[in-house]
C-alpha cells in the first residue's frame, strides 16, 4: 500500500516553477506503485506532476528572481 504525500485540496508549489504559483491538488491518480497528482492552478488546465516536483512550502528566492 502506497502513502500519499499530499491530499485533494492541499496548496503547493511546483519546485521547477520561477514564480512559485500557488496550485491545489485536485486529484490523486495511483498505478502500480507510482502516486501523480493533478494540480490547478486558476483558470488554466489543470496538470499532472509526481510528488518529487512538488512542494508544500514556496520557494522564496525563486519568486524574487520573478
Amino acid at each position: 500500500m502506497l502513502d500519499n504525500q499530499y491530499d485533494i485540496g492541499d496548496i503547493v508549489y511546483l519546485v521547477t516553477d520561477e514564480h512559485q504559483l500557488a496550485r491545489v491538488v485536485t486529484a490523486i491518480c495511483i498505478r502500480g506503485n507510482l502516486i501523480t497528482y493533478e494540480l490547478s492552478c486558476g483558470s488554466w488546465t489543470p496538470t499532472w506532476h509526481l510528488e518529487k516536483e512538488i512542494s508544500p512550502n514556496k520557494d522564496i528566492l525563486k519568486s524574487l528572481n520573478y
